[in-house]
């Protein structure tokens, strides 16, 4: 098992709703803690940066927990809305289908373009 220190930006502001260990701290700071990774999920991640789709194993932690906080985010959009109008109808699941599609989208593209850079830094 590896232990890393990472530094992770807190991208929450105070007054906001917040979640998970960075709540109420003020945006654009980082808190550095320590990771510990099974040795091949580690293996993983340093041929990544290795082969330049990701820039660093910290970095790489970072959006997976980005990705995470997203997901969670919409997760709680999504009970609010059941809870304040109950099950969706048609027409919201069809926006809400879009929405996703759109977000899914530009995550591809995003590691498109990561993909792209890898080949340049060859």
């Amino acid at each position: 098992m590896r232990i890393l220190t990472i530094l992770f930006p807190v991208t929450r502001l105070v007054g906001h709703r917040t979640h998970g260990i960075a709540g109420g701290m003020i945006s654009g700071m980082t808190k550095k803690i320590g990771v510990s990774l099974r040795q091949e999920l580690y293996d993983w991640a340093a041929q990544e940066v290795e082969e330049g789709r990701a820039e660093s194993v910290s970095a790489l932690i970072a959006e997976g927990l980005e990705l995470l906080e997203s997901r969670a985010q919409l997760e709680a959009v999504v009970k609010d809305l059941r809870t304040e109008i109950g099950d969706l109808d048609e027409p919201i699941k069809t926006s809400l289908g879009a929405a996703l599609g759109a977000a899914d989208e530009a995550y591809r593209q995003h590691e498109a373009g990561n993909a792209g850079h890898a080949g340049h830094a060859a």
